[in-house]
């Protein structure tokens, strides 16, 4: 699959299970809902796999604490009070910002993304699977045991994929 950059189509498509977000709010509001892709078994195994293989090229800046192995929000709450204890102390204002990087998933631009991983050089095998696994989605929604027609995936990449949870958090 790598040295041909082929994708089965089958991996590109996946049913759309709308996620509560919090079981005790309003849940006939769709804002409450989150959608998570299911994907075919064998594609999360091929994903786990290019992360095995491509582990030295997927790395994320030091600093980052989301999905990561061994640090969490605790980390990065820690870092951020001690950094303010730090300069406040000294008598320095501290100023920050905040993201809410709640939709992400579905506003990421693919070929945007893709040159993203250019640019870090990321091995082009892995690029062009990349590419060929992220275009050309389409999904179902499912409610209720009801699976909705098939609508092809425009923006955005699937949420679910430990692969796409990476490759977004490295760029």
């Amino acid at each position: 699959m790598l040295r041909h950059s082929y994708v089965p189509s089958s991996f590109h498509y996946g049913f759309v299970k709308p996620i509560l977000k919090n079981k005790h709010g309003d849940n006939t509001s769709i804002d409450m809902y989150r959608g998570i892709t299911l994907t075919p078994v064998i594609s999360k195994l091929f994903e786990a796999i290019l992360l095995v293989m491509y582990e030295n090229s997927l790395y994320s800046n030091p600093l980052q604490f989301g999905f990561k192995n061994n640090a969490s929000c605790s980390h990065a709450l820690l870092g951020f009070t001690e950094a303010i204890q730090y300069y406040t102390k000294r008598g320095n204002k501290v100023f920050c910002a905040f993201l809410d990087a709640s939709k992400a998933f579905d506003k990421v631009l693919l070929n945007g993304l893709l040159a993203k991983l250019i640019n870090r050089n990321v091995p082009l095998p892995l690029v062009r699977v990349l590419y060929n696994s992220f275009r050309g989605l389409s999904c179902s929604d499912v409610w209720n045991s009801l699976i909705g027609s098939p609508f092809h995936v425009r923006c955005g990449v699937r949420q679910g994929g430990s692969l796409t949870f990476v490759i977004c958090y490295i760029c």
